[in-house]
């Protein structure tokens, strides 16, 4: 099993973030999505972006191997539930009914999963924790058949919370917390063990920044995203850069203070900053400064990995492979 290739795929906004593992090595690879390809309900032209998948398989040189796939919140719910202790016909017959706020149409339309957690609580030992998920199953089979052309098994799909879960396993650590700063949104999920204990999506990202600039500049947002990134004429001092940091790690403090006060046994020793937001040092270290909490480097999670690790931890974790 050690032997065995996987490739995980995380398809965000701008890039697509591949994990290649192969045996005890992982190798993180991005592609930068051409224009209108994705947007926010998914991807938007599925040929097209056939088309793109098989391309960047041959220019990332990518094995043969199953496939998994990271999907965007926007198309997958995931949440921890515990239900009485019953057969698996009849756990899977009632597992819709958990997801009755996500579910339109008729509930025969979504695929329900689910993942037994281990660790159970005194008020939990009576029934059956778990984390659950939800999908479209007409969602799922495009992504298939998109993968199916592009040359690719497309063999698991999963949400974030579980690609995470995926990667601490097996860790002496018990408490983990990510911040994922993305182009659209900041997302903050808190892994205990083998379960999600929180999580919140915050609306404001990277793409904020960039018209943040902007609007200071005189520029279009792809602009201001080229100086931000590469710190032209200084523009990572700029002061509005800097109100839209703290903005965000305001935000993040308000959900880490909230998670401590639910669960007062919380030790977190620090925060895994992940996604492309990580490279900006002002938001870096505006979120370090106002949370109060060290920040962790994600590469002590994928120790020897090879590439961008802070980008490519979702598509990490599912290429970590699993039971379910």
């Amino acid at each position: 099993m050690m032997g065995k290739t996987r490739l995980g795929f995380d398809i965000g906004s701008s890039s697509m973030k591949v994990a290649v593992r192969q045996g005890g090595s992982v190798r993180l690879e991005e592609a930068a999505l051409p224009e209108n390809l994705v947007d926010s309900g998914g991807i938007a032209l599925p040929h097209a972006f056939a088309q793109f998948l098989r391309q960047a398989k041959k220019d990332l040189r990518l094995p043969r191997g199953e496939a998994a796939l990271v999907l965007p919140p926007s198309q997958v719910i995931c949440r921890m539930v515990t239900m009485p202790r019953m057969t698996t016909e009849q756990l899977l017959m009632n597992l819709p009914y958990e997801f009755t706020d996500f579910i339109q149409g008729v509930a025969d339309q979504y695929y329900c999963d689910y993942a037994l957690c281990e660790s159970a609580g005194e008020e939990e030992e009576e029934g059956l924790t778990m984390m659950t998920a939800a999908a479209a199953k007409q969602t799922l089979a495009e992504y298939a058949r998109i993968f199916s052309q592009a040359g690719l098994r497309l063999r698991t799909v999963l949400p974030q919370e579980m690609a995470l879960i995926r990667l601490v396993q097996g860790r002496s650590e018990e408490e983990f917390c990510f911040v994922d700063l993305g182009h659209q949104n900041t997302r903050i999920t808190v892994v205990w063990r083998d379960r999600v204990q929180a999580t919140r999506q915050i609306a404001l990202g990277g793409r904020n920044l960039d018209l943040a600039v902007g609007d200071e500049l005189g520029v279009d947002a792809f602009l201001s995203n080229t100086y931000k990134t590469t710190n032209f004429q200084n523009v990572q001092t700029l002061p509005v850069l800097a109100e839209v940091c703290e903005r965000i790690a305001v935000e993040i403090l308000k959900v880490v203070n909230f998670y401590q006060f639910t669960y007062r046994s919380s030790n977190l020793e620090g925060v895994y900053l992940v996604g492309g937001g990580t490279a900006l040092p002002v938001l870096r270290q505006a979120i370090e400064s106002t949370v109060g909490l060290p920040l962790l480097d994600p590469e002590t999670l994928l120790p020897g990995a090879a590439g961008d690790v802070p980008a490519g931890v979702f598509a990490a974790g599912a290429a970590m492979g699993g039971t379910r």
